[in-house]
């Protein structure tokens, strides 16, 4: 006895598989394993633990051309090569270099490839993360406490865990300001 929200009662005949035979079990394999593409250890490992396993030169390989996701992992590599293909990738986005210099484990090279580049040093948000990291050099920070506006020079002096020379800097940048 069919209700009348039955879902199968409003389904036209026309519209009915041809083959009511249900799949062998082998048939159903084929199809999830060729949705799931192939079913091997390797797939159910977590981000991290396949670029783990990876060789150098696939990691370098990964780094240039990866997806963002990659690129975060990839970007604290102890191998300064593998930090530094992904600073300079040429995928690497604004918004990542901007992440990535507000980092504080990240290798010394890392800050340095990104103060050098010009195109990544016209954002105010990247010049504001690599003043407010406190393990970027002060080669590095020091030349750009000048871009920083009035607000961010007094975060800047009151920021305890910056290098007293950052924060005097900072408040003597205020006081030629006002």
């Amino acid at each position: 006895m069919q209700r009348d929200d039955d879902p199968s009662r409003d389904v036209p005949e026309s519209a009915a598989p041809l083959d009511e035979s249900p799949a062998a079990p082998e048939e159903i394999e084929d199809v999830s394993s060729l949705l799931a593409g192939p079913a091997t250890e390797t797939q159910r490992k977590t981000l991290i633990q396949r670029i783990a396993s990876l060789t150098i030169n696939q990691k370098l390989h990964l780094a240039t051309l990866g997806s963002r996701e990659e690129r975060l992992v990839l970007i604290r590599d102890q191998n300064k090569l593998i930090s530094r293909a992904v600073a300079s990738s040429p995928k690497v986005t604004e918004s990542e270099i901007e992440l990535y210099a507000s980092m504080t484990d990240l290798a010394e090279d890392v800050f340095r490839i990104i103060a050098k580049s010009q195109i990544f040093m016209k954002s105010y948000g990247v010049v504001r993360a690599l003043v407010r990291n406190p393990h970027v050099p002060l080669d590095i920070s020091l030349p750009l406490m000048i871009r920083l506006n009035a607000k961010d020079l007094k975060d800047v002096e009151t920021d305890k865990n910056l290098a007293t020379a950052l924060r005097n800097v900072a408040g003597k940048l205020i006081k030629r300001k006002h």
